[in-house]
Protein backbone atom coordinates (compact mmCIF):
# COMPACT_ATOMS: atom_id res chain seq x y z
CA UNK A 1 0.00 0.00 0.00
CA UNK A 2 1.79 3.38 -1.04
CA UNK A 3 1.43 6.96 0.79
CA UNK A 4 -1.48 8.24 -0.17
CA UNK A 5 -4.03 5.07 -0.23
CA UNK A 6 -2.43 4.95 3.64
CA UNK A 7 -3.15 9.02 3.56
CA UNK A 8 -6.97 8.53 2.71
CA UNK A 9 -7.33 5.83 5.55
CA UNK A 10 -6.03 7.77 7.94
CA UNK A 11 -8.32 10.76 6.69
CA UNK A 12 -11.45 8.06 7.45
CA UNK A 13 -9.67 7.14 10.08
CA UNK A 14 -9.31 3.46 9.34
CA UNK A 15 -5.84 3.21 10.48
CA UNK A 16 -4.29 1.22 13.27
CA UNK A 17 -2.36 2.80 16.09
CA UNK A 18 1.32 2.53 13.79
CA UNK A 19 -0.28 3.57 10.74
CA UNK A 20 -1.51 6.75 12.38
CA UNK A 21 1.77 7.59 13.82
CA UNK A 22 3.27 7.46 10.55
CA UNK A 23 1.30 9.79 8.88
CA UNK A 24 1.28 12.17 11.55
CA UNK A 25 5.07 12.49 11.56
CA UNK A 26 4.92 12.69 7.75
CA UNK A 27 2.40 15.98 8.23
CA UNK A 28 4.69 17.08 11.08
CA UNK A 29 7.53 16.89 8.32
CA UNK A 30 5.67 18.59 5.89
CA UNK A 31 4.55 21.37 7.96
CA UNK A 32 8.10 22.18 9.20
CA UNK A 33 9.23 22.00 5.40
CA UNK A 34 6.33 24.35 4.25
CA UNK A 35 6.98 26.77 7.01
CA UNK A 36 10.82 27.23 6.29
CA UNK A 37 9.58 27.77 2.75
CA UNK A 38 7.48 30.33 3.19
CA UNK A 39 10.22 32.32 5.14
CA UNK A 40 12.00 32.09 2.33
CA UNK A 41 9.54 32.93 0.09
CA UNK A 42 8.63 36.00 1.97
CA UNK A 43 12.70 36.90 2.25
CA UNK A 44 12.68 36.80 -1.90
CA UNK A 45 9.46 38.46 -2.19
CA UNK A 46 10.47 41.67 -0.16
CA UNK A 47 14.10 42.28 -1.81
CA UNK A 48 12.52 42.18 -5.08
CA UNK A 49 10.04 44.80 -4.08
CA UNK A 50 12.50 46.83 -3.07
CA UNK A 51 14.75 46.23 -5.83
CA UNK A 52 12.11 46.92 -7.75
CA UNK A 53 11.34 50.43 -5.94
CA UNK A 54 15.49 51.78 -5.61
CA UNK A 55 15.45 51.02 -9.66
CA UNK A 56 12.43 53.21 -10.23
CA UNK A 57 13.23 56.06 -7.77
CA UNK A 58 16.75 55.65 -9.50
CA UNK A 59 15.26 56.17 -13.23
CA UNK A 60 13.00 58.69 -11.88
CA UNK A 61 16.23 60.51 -10.31
CA UNK A 62 17.93 60.52 -13.59
CA UNK A 63 15.33 61.79 -15.45
CA UNK A 64 14.57 65.01 -12.93
CA UNK A 65 18.59 65.11 -12.91
CA UNK A 66 18.41 65.28 -17.01
CA UNK A 67 15.52 67.76 -17.27
CA UNK A 68 17.09 70.04 -14.73
CA UNK A 69 20.20 70.21 -16.05
CA UNK A 70 18.28 70.60 -19.23
CA UNK A 71 16.74 73.89 -18.42
CA UNK A 72 20.01 74.67 -16.45
CA UNK A 73 22.13 74.76 -19.62
CA UNK A 74 19.18 76.31 -21.52
CA UNK A 75 18.86 79.53 -18.99
CA UNK A 76 22.63 79.65 -18.96
CA UNK A 77 22.76 79.41 -22.69
CA UNK A 78 19.57 82.00 -23.01
CA UNK A 79 21.76 84.31 -20.44
CA UNK A 80 24.81 84.56 -21.98
CA UNK A 81 23.16 85.16 -25.17
CA UNK A 82 21.33 87.88 -24.02
CA UNK A 83 24.31 89.32 -22.76
CA UNK A 84 26.30 88.89 -25.92
CA UNK A 85 23.63 90.31 -27.97
CA UNK A 86 22.82 93.64 -25.56
CA UNK A 87 27.04 94.20 -25.74
CA UNK A 88 26.95 94.16 -29.62
CA UNK A 89 24.11 96.17 -29.50
CA UNK A 90 24.73 98.78 -26.92
CA UNK A 91 28.82 98.68 -27.83
CA UNK A 92 28.71 98.05 -31.24
CA UNK A 93 25.80 98.98 -32.85
CA UNK A 94 24.70 101.97 -31.03
CA UNK A 95 28.01 103.11 -30.40
CA UNK A 96 28.38 102.54 -34.37
CA UNK A 97 25.23 104.62 -35.01
CA UNK A 98 26.47 107.56 -32.04
CA UNK A 99 29.89 107.57 -33.94
CA UNK A 100 28.20 108.54 -37.29
CA UNK A 101 26.17 111.47 -35.87
CA UNK A 102 30.00 113.15 -35.13
CA UNK A 103 33.04 113.45 -36.62
CA UNK A 104 34.90 110.51 -37.19
CA UNK A 105 38.80 110.88 -36.86
CA UNK A 106 39.24 106.93 -38.10
CA UNK A 107 37.01 107.54 -41.26
CA UNK A 108 38.29 106.93 -44.41
CA UNK A 109 36.58 108.62 -47.31
CA UNK A 110 39.61 110.83 -48.95
CA UNK A 111 41.19 108.36 -50.69
CA UNK A 112 38.91 105.03 -50.86
CA UNK A 113 39.06 105.12 -54.22
CA UNK A 114 43.25 104.58 -54.30
CA UNK A 115 45.49 101.78 -53.22
CA UNK A 116 46.93 103.57 -50.49
CA UNK A 117 44.90 105.04 -47.80
CA UNK A 118 44.94 107.31 -44.73
CA UNK A 119 42.35 108.40 -42.30
CA UNK A 120 40.58 111.58 -43.40
CA UNK A 121 41.99 113.05 -40.20
CA UNK A 122 45.73 112.82 -41.77
CA UNK A 123 44.51 115.26 -44.55
CA UNK A 124 42.77 117.25 -42.37
CA UNK A 125 45.78 118.10 -39.95
CA UNK A 126 48.10 118.81 -43.14
CA UNK A 127 45.68 121.12 -44.87
CA UNK A 128 44.90 122.90 -41.52
CA UNK A 129 49.11 122.95 -40.27
CA UNK A 130 50.31 124.27 -44.12
CA UNK A 131 47.46 126.96 -44.28
CA UNK A 132 47.00 128.08 -40.71
CA UNK A 133 50.62 127.88 -38.70
CA UNK A 134 53.51 129.32 -40.03
CA UNK A 135 56.64 127.36 -39.41
CA UNK A 136 55.43 123.76 -38.95
CA UNK A 137 54.38 121.12 -40.94
CA UNK A 138 52.58 117.79 -40.19
CA UNK A 139 54.67 115.36 -41.52
CA UNK A 140 54.07 111.79 -39.83
CA UNK A 141 50.72 109.80 -39.48
CA UNK A 142 47.71 110.34 -36.96
CA UNK A 143 46.95 107.97 -34.75
CA UNK A 144 43.23 107.65 -33.72
CA UNK A 145 41.74 105.29 -31.39
CA UNK A 146 38.01 105.15 -31.03
CA UNK A 147 36.40 104.15 -27.61
CA UNK A 148 33.55 104.69 -28.31
CA UNK A 149 29.44 106.75 -28.42
CA UNK A 150 31.88 109.68 -30.46
CA UNK A 151 34.84 109.39 -28.01
CA UNK A 152 38.23 109.15 -29.52
CA UNK A 153 41.93 109.36 -28.35
CA UNK A 154 43.76 111.34 -31.51
CA UNK A 155 47.76 112.06 -31.85
CA UNK A 156 49.58 114.15 -34.15
CA UNK A 157 53.27 114.84 -34.74
CA UNK A 158 54.51 118.16 -35.65
CA UNK A 159 57.77 119.10 -36.49
CA UNK A 160 59.28 122.76 -35.75
CA UNK A 161 60.63 123.83 -39.37
CA UNK A 162 63.01 126.07 -37.22
CA UNK A 163 64.51 124.08 -34.57
CA UNK A 164 63.95 120.68 -36.53
CA UNK A 165 62.65 119.41 -33.20
CA UNK A 166 59.24 116.87 -33.46
CA UNK A 167 57.08 116.55 -31.32
CA UNK A 168 54.22 114.24 -30.35
CA UNK A 169 50.38 115.50 -29.23
CA UNK A 170 47.33 114.57 -27.55
CA UNK A 171 43.94 115.35 -27.71
CA UNK A 172 40.90 113.85 -26.89
CA UNK A 173 36.99 114.01 -28.38
CA UNK A 174 34.16 113.37 -26.96
CA UNK A 175 30.94 114.00 -29.55
CA UNK A 176 32.29 116.48 -31.95
CA UNK A 177 34.53 118.93 -28.71
CA UNK A 178 37.75 118.74 -27.94
CA UNK A 179 38.18 117.54 -24.22
CA UNK A 180 41.55 117.88 -24.25
CA UNK A 181 44.47 119.56 -25.87
CA UNK A 182 46.94 121.03 -23.11
CA UNK A 183 49.44 121.27 -25.55
CA UNK A 184 50.19 121.56 -29.28
CA UNK A 185 48.81 123.69 -31.44
CA UNK A 186 45.24 123.45 -30.66
CA UNK A 187 45.81 125.07 -26.69
CA UNK A 188 44.28 128.20 -26.70
CA UNK A 189 47.57 129.28 -25.07
CA UNK A 190 49.74 128.02 -28.19
CA UNK A 191 47.44 129.49 -30.49
CA UNK A 192 48.66 133.18 -29.49
CA UNK A 193 51.82 134.72 -31.00
CA UNK A 194 51.31 132.52 -34.24
CA UNK A 195 50.92 135.69 -36.39
CA UNK A 196 53.51 138.26 -35.03
CA UNK A 197 56.13 140.00 -37.62
CA UNK A 198 52.08 140.66 -39.74
CA UNK A 199 50.16 142.93 -37.60
CA UNK A 200 51.14 145.50 -40.89
CA UNK A 201 48.26 143.36 -42.88
CA UNK A 202 45.78 142.75 -40.10
CA UNK A 203 45.67 146.26 -38.93
CA UNK A 204 47.23 148.42 -41.99
CA UNK A 205 45.40 151.98 -42.87
CA UNK A 206 42.90 152.22 -45.39
CA UNK A 207 43.62 153.80 -48.47
CA UNK A 208 42.04 156.96 -47.65
CA UNK A 209 43.68 157.30 -43.66
CA UNK A 210 44.40 160.26 -42.44
CA UNK A 211 47.84 161.48 -43.45
CA UNK A 212 48.95 162.40 -40.59
CA UNK A 213 48.06 158.69 -39.29
CA UNK A 214 50.06 157.43 -42.14
CA UNK A 215 53.05 159.23 -41.94
CA UNK A 216 53.14 158.47 -37.68
CA UNK A 217 52.60 154.90 -39.00
CA UNK A 218 55.29 155.10 -41.53
CA UNK A 219 57.70 156.81 -39.15
CA UNK A 220 57.47 154.32 -36.87
CA UNK A 221 57.93 150.98 -38.68
CA UNK A 222 61.12 152.62 -40.21
CA UNK A 223 62.62 153.23 -37.02
CA UNK A 224 61.82 149.27 -35.80
CA UNK A 225 63.07 148.06 -39.02
CA UNK A 226 66.21 150.41 -38.57
CA UNK A 227 66.55 148.37 -35.14
CA UNK A 228 66.20 145.19 -36.56
CA UNK A 229 68.86 145.98 -39.30
CA UNK A 230 71.34 147.81 -36.72
CA UNK A 231 70.49 143.92 -34.94
CA UNK A 232 71.40 141.61 -37.24
CA UNK A 233 74.80 143.18 -37.63
CA UNK A 234 75.29 142.83 -34.12
CA UNK A 235 74.44 139.34 -33.91
CA UNK A 236 77.27 136.56 -34.67
CA UNK A 237 76.97 136.46 -38.58
CA UNK A 238 76.61 132.35 -37.58
CA UNK A 239 72.99 133.20 -35.86
CA UNK A 240 70.37 131.46 -37.44
CA UNK A 241 67.09 133.51 -37.25
CA UNK A 242 63.43 133.13 -38.03
CA UNK A 243 61.87 136.37 -39.59
CA UNK A 244 58.27 138.07 -40.46
CA UNK A 245 58.59 140.19 -43.92
CA UNK A 246 55.56 141.66 -44.85
CA UNK A 247 55.90 143.64 -48.49
CA UNK A 248 55.28 147.00 -49.09
CA UNK A 249 53.08 145.96 -52.37
CA UNK A 250 51.21 142.37 -52.08
CA UNK A 251 53.16 139.85 -55.25
CA UNK A 252 52.18 137.31 -57.12
CA UNK A 253 52.96 133.93 -57.72
CA UNK A 254 55.53 134.57 -60.18
CA UNK A 255 56.86 137.94 -58.66
CA UNK A 256 57.27 135.76 -55.61
CA UNK A 257 59.30 133.01 -57.34
CA UNK A 258 61.89 135.07 -58.75
CA UNK A 259 62.61 137.44 -55.40
CA UNK A 260 62.98 133.88 -53.92
CA UNK A 261 65.30 133.09 -56.47
CA UNK A 262 67.12 136.18 -55.84
CA UNK A 263 68.07 135.39 -52.41
CA UNK A 264 68.97 131.58 -52.66
CA UNK A 265 70.39 131.33 -49.84
CA UNK A 266 67.16 132.40 -47.43
CA UNK A 267 64.81 129.92 -46.76
CA UNK A 268 61.17 130.74 -47.21
CA UNK A 269 58.72 127.88 -44.73
CA UNK A 270 55.71 130.42 -45.50
CA UNK A 271 53.83 132.19 -48.15
CA UNK A 272 50.81 134.17 -46.48
CA UNK A 273 48.11 134.86 -49.01
CA UNK A 274 45.71 137.85 -49.63
CA UNK A 275 42.29 136.80 -49.18
CA UNK A 276 40.72 140.39 -48.04
CA UNK A 277 41.76 144.19 -48.90
CA UNK A 278 44.34 145.71 -47.13
CA UNK A 279 43.10 147.19 -44.13
CA UNK A 280 39.66 145.40 -43.78
CA UNK A 281 38.82 143.24 -41.07
CA UNK A 282 37.12 140.14 -42.68
CA UNK A 283 33.63 140.71 -41.13
CA UNK A 284 32.22 143.48 -38.70
CA UNK A 285 32.04 140.63 -36.22
CA UNK A 286 35.14 138.67 -36.83
CA UNK A 287 38.92 139.67 -37.17
CA UNK A 288 40.89 139.14 -40.39
CA UNK A 289 42.11 135.65 -40.31
CA UNK A 290 45.66 135.24 -42.38
CA UNK A 291 45.93 132.17 -43.87
CA UNK A 292 48.94 130.32 -46.60
CA UNK A 293 50.98 127.48 -47.36
CA UNK A 294 54.61 126.28 -47.20
CA UNK A 295 56.43 126.66 -51.07
CA UNK A 296 58.98 124.15 -49.99
CA UNK A 297 58.27 120.35 -51.20
CA UNK A 298 60.50 118.51 -48.38
CA UNK A 299 58.77 119.87 -45.40
CA UNK A 300 55.89 117.29 -46.12
CA UNK A 301 56.70 113.19 -46.48
CA UNK A 302 56.33 111.61 -49.42
CA UNK A 303 53.85 109.04 -49.82
CA UNK A 304 51.37 107.48 -52.22
CA UNK A 305 48.29 108.76 -50.09
CA UNK A 306 46.26 111.45 -51.08
CA UNK A 307 42.60 113.07 -51.37
CA UNK A 308 40.87 112.90 -54.46
CA UNK A 309 43.09 114.30 -57.01
CA UNK A 310 40.32 115.42 -59.24
CA UNK A 311 38.75 117.50 -56.72
CA UNK A 312 42.28 119.01 -55.35
CA UNK A 313 44.71 118.68 -57.66
CA UNK A 314 48.72 119.04 -56.64
CA UNK A 315 47.36 119.00 -53.18
CA UNK A 316 51.20 117.56 -52.52
CA UNK A 317 53.08 120.73 -54.17
CA UNK A 318 55.93 117.88 -55.54
CA UNK A 319 52.60 116.96 -57.71
CA UNK A 320 53.08 119.99 -60.37
CA UNK A 321 56.00 117.57 -61.87
CA UNK A 322 53.60 115.08 -62.79
CA UNK A 323 50.98 117.86 -64.15
CA UNK A 324 50.54 116.59 -67.75
CA UNK A 325 49.73 120.44 -68.38
CA UNK A 326 52.44 122.45 -66.21
CA UNK A 327 54.89 119.83 -67.02
CA UNK A 328 55.43 121.27 -70.42
CA UNK A 329 55.89 124.96 -68.99
CA UNK A 330 58.87 126.88 -68.18
CA UNK A 331 59.91 125.88 -64.92
CA UNK A 332 58.92 129.64 -63.49
CA UNK A 333 55.90 129.58 -65.06
CA UNK A 334 54.94 125.92 -64.13
CA UNK A 335 55.87 126.17 -60.37
CA UNK A 336 54.42 129.92 -60.45
CA UNK A 337 50.89 128.44 -61.22
CA UNK A 338 51.73 125.02 -58.93
CA UNK A 339 51.71 127.42 -56.13
CA UNK A 340 48.23 129.19 -56.52
CA UNK A 341 46.96 125.62 -57.31
CA UNK A 342 48.34 123.93 -54.34
CA UNK A 343 46.94 126.83 -52.55
CA UNK A 344 43.67 126.69 -53.76
CA UNK A 345 42.98 122.66 -53.58
CA UNK A 346 44.44 123.03 -49.50
CA UNK A 347 42.16 125.90 -48.92
CA UNK A 348 39.10 123.86 -50.70
CA UNK A 349 39.81 120.90 -49.08
CA UNK A 350 39.51 122.79 -45.18
CA UNK A 351 36.58 124.84 -46.76
CA UNK A 352 35.02 121.06 -47.31
CA UNK A 353 35.85 119.58 -43.86
CA UNK A 354 33.20 121.34 -41.73
CA UNK A 355 33.20 119.33 -38.80
CA UNK A 356 36.65 119.47 -38.47
CA UNK A 357 37.10 122.90 -38.51
CA UNK A 358 34.71 123.45 -35.72
CA UNK A 359 35.93 121.08 -33.56
CA UNK A 360 39.72 122.15 -33.78
CA UNK A 361 39.69 125.96 -35.01
CA UNK A 362 37.40 126.93 -31.79
CA UNK A 363 35.52 129.29 -34.71
CA UNK A 364 32.38 128.15 -36.04
CA UNK A 365 32.66 130.86 -38.79
CA UNK A 366 36.50 129.42 -40.05
CA UNK A 367 34.79 127.56 -43.30
CA UNK A 368 32.35 130.87 -43.98
CA UNK A 369 36.00 132.41 -44.00
CA UNK A 370 37.67 129.88 -46.15
CA UNK A 371 34.54 129.94 -48.55
CA UNK A 372 35.18 134.07 -48.88
CA UNK A 373 38.87 133.41 -49.38
CA UNK A 374 38.17 131.22 -52.47
CA UNK A 375 35.61 133.60 -53.63
CA UNK A 376 38.60 136.91 -53.10
CA UNK A 377 41.36 134.88 -54.96
CA UNK A 378 39.17 133.70 -57.67
CA UNK A 379 38.62 137.28 -58.54
CA UNK A 380 42.05 138.65 -57.56
CA UNK A 381 44.96 136.12 -58.34
CA UNK A 382 46.80 134.36 -55.67
CA UNK A 383 48.98 136.96 -54.13
CA UNK A 384 51.11 137.01 -51.30
CA UNK A 385 51.58 139.80 -48.80
CA UNK A 386 54.31 138.50 -46.84
CA UNK A 387 56.31 135.50 -45.93
CA UNK A 388 58.23 133.73 -43.13
CA UNK A 389 62.19 133.77 -43.80
CA UNK A 390 64.98 131.31 -42.05
CA UNK A 391 68.74 132.26 -42.38
CA UNK A 392 71.24 133.52 -40.79
CA UNK A 393 72.21 137.01 -39.69
CA UNK A 394 74.78 137.18 -42.24
CA UNK A 395 72.06 135.69 -44.80
CA UNK A 396 69.60 138.38 -43.83
CA UNK A 397 72.04 141.23 -43.89
CA UNK A 398 73.17 139.98 -48.04
CA UNK A 399 69.56 139.50 -49.37
CA UNK A 400 67.83 141.92 -47.26
CA UNK A 401 67.58 144.32 -50.27
CA UNK A 402 66.34 142.28 -52.88
CA UNK A 403 63.42 142.00 -50.61
CA UNK A 404 60.58 144.90 -51.27
CA UNK A 405 59.83 145.02 -47.55
CA UNK A 406 57.80 146.68 -45.64
CA UNK A 407 58.13 145.57 -42.29
CA UNK A 408 60.67 143.27 -40.52
CA UNK A 409 60.06 140.98 -37.09
CA UNK A 410 62.68 138.58 -35.63
CA UNK A 411 60.76 135.72 -33.94
CA UNK A 412 63.40 133.82 -32.84
CA UNK A 413 67.40 133.42 -33.04
CA UNK A 414 68.92 130.27 -32.40
CA UNK A 415 73.29 130.69 -32.05
CA UNK A 416 73.29 128.41 -35.25
CA UNK A 417 71.51 126.43 -37.79
CA UNK A 418 70.33 123.20 -36.72
CA UNK A 419 72.20 120.27 -38.68
CA UNK A 420 69.74 117.75 -38.00
CA UNK A 421 67.24 117.41 -40.11
CA UNK A 422 64.08 114.31 -39.92
CA UNK A 423 62.81 114.26 -43.36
Amino acid sequence: MDYRELLNRYKKGLVNEEEKQLVEQEIEKYEALEEYISEIFDEEFKDITKLSSVEKHDEETTKLKKSVNDRLRKVVFTSVLIVVVLYIGIFYVLSGIVDLVYYDPTAVTQSEEQEYKSSDFYYDMQAYVSLNVPGYSSNSLTLQEPKGFGKYEVSYSLQNLFTKNHQRYFVNLSKGKLTYAIDGIFSMENRLGIWEGFEKVMYDFPEDANEDATTLRDKDVQRKNEETIRYLNELNPLSYISMSIVFSEDLNMEEFYHMSRECPSLDFKWVGIRTVDSGNQWNETQPMHLIGFNPNFNDEPSSNRRPDPEKYPIFYLLDFREDSILSKKDYPEAISEAYGIHFRSRLDYLRNREEFVEIFDYNYFKTDFYEDALAYIDEHGVKTYGVLVFGTAEEFLENIDNIPYDTLHINEVLPTKPNIYYN
